[in-house]
């Protein structure tokens, strides 16, 4: 329930919704999609049978899927390409906000039972979908915009060019042409690889070896996700879009410095199980550093492709990062079990620092193409605009 029935129709929904993104209402999607996901975690809070609760798992993963598309097809025309990086960071921080404060659900369920606080939290969810369709506004379709006030051979031929790409396919073999596109989602998988496998072992680490420290490393573990996270993300989109102009490989340096990073200080944190306070230490640390990426990440491939692909560029990066988080536990899951760690927790150290090392070291090469081809790209669209 936790799995394969929410990620895989997440990950394919994803795919679906982020081809269709241009001809969706993007403000009334998003808006009916939250309501969408009130009823479904209403009908889960009150199931009375084990296959109604089962079924709201994958209804919910595809609703679900359509809120990345349309959000950052959204930013994409909120902001400037300049903007974008910090636009894309401060909406991806949110998530580190989430996991910081997700304890309230475990006191909620204490508290008020678990059916209850899925009730809850339906409430939530339609208390957000009347505020989007309130506040959230949807762009005006620019390119028509465009095509129509064209009163000039230059706007003419800029129009003509726009609707040549317009007419480009959306689908994922088109997309991977784009070699930012293809080394960012290589980094991606591997990044989100390693990344997963400490988000879901970190805390049995913590929790199996330091077992007086439970009440403060759920104080402090929130306090990290949730505040160091936030500011690592949206620093890094700040830095990327304010050193656009001086070096177009900075928001590839960000993921590479913030990968390469995580394996010297995951291993200061789990190779010793003597040092609570270390540990966090080295635990706080990685997440300031490694949390920046995912916002410049998504703007190479936002920048260098089409307008008509913004919806599926964003799909296939969240398809990436659902199909890495899956592989990621199921990997570092299998060799808990082969090497013993659940009678003997201080190996879950050494399988972290190893899984580390794969995932974040190993997208470090990927991250290094993705810049050599965005700043090659970019530089291509400047000329071309300057003549």
């Amino acid at each position: 329930m936790t799995g394969f029935a929410y990620t895989l129709p997440f990950a394919f929904g994803g795919l679906y919704f982020g081809k269709i993104t241009d001809k969706l209402n993007r403000k009334w999607c998003l808006g009916i999609a939250m309501a969408l996901c009130g009823v479904s975690m209403g009908i889960s809070g009150f199931a009375t049978s084990f296959m109604a609760f089962a079924l709201m798992r994958p209804i919910l993963g595809i609703i679900s899927s359509i809120f990345n598309p349309l959000s950052f097809s959204l930013l994409s025309e909120y902001f400037p390409p300049e903007r974008r990086a910090t636009a894309n960071s401060i909406i991806q921080s949110g998530n580190y906000i989430g996991w910081g404060v997700s304890s309230i659900s475990i006191m909620a369920i204490s508290a008020l039972g678990w059916r209850s606080t899925y009730g809850l939290l339906g409430i939530v969810a339609m208390v957000i979908s009347v505020m989007t369709l309130l506040f959230v506004k949807e762009p005006e379709n620019t390119r028509a915009l465009q095509a129509k006030l064209a009163d000039a051979q230059k706007a003419i031929a800029k129009v003509d060019e726009e609707k040549k790409n317009d007419d480009s396919d959306t689908g994922l073999k088109e997309i991977l042409k784009n070699p930012v596109n293809r080394n960012v989602l290589m980094g991606t998988l591997f990044r989100n690889f390693g990344g997963s496998c400490t988000t879901y072992f970190l805390p049995l680490f913590f929790l199996k070896n330091f077992p007086l420290f439970k009440a403060q490393y759920s104080f402090v573990n929130s306090v990290i996700l949730s505040i160091f996270g936030l500011t690592s993300g949206i620093c890094g989109g700040i830095i990327a879009d304010k050193y656009e102009n001086k070096n177009l490989f900075t928001k590839a340096l960000i993921c590479i410095i913030g990968s390469a990073a995580a394996f010297p200080l995951i291993a200061a944190a789990t190779l010793q199980t003597t040092n609570f306070w270390l540990s966090m230490a080295c635990f706080m640390m990685f997440t300031l550093l490694t949390s920046a990426f995912s916002g410049p990440a998504i703007t190479m491939m936002q920048n260098t492709s089409p307008k008509n692909q913004q919806g599926s560029v964003v799909s296939s990066y969240f398809f990436v990062v659902t199909l890495a988080q899956t592989l990621g536990p199921l990997v570092l899951g299998q060799l808990s079990n082969k090497f013993g760690a659940v009678a003997n927790p201080a190996v879950y150290g050494p399988l972290i620092t190893f899984t580390t090392l794969i995932g974040f070291l190993g997208s470090c090469p990927w991250w290094y193409f993705a810049g050599k081809n965005y700043k090659r790209i970019m530089l291509e669209k400047q000329q071309a605009e300057e003549e």
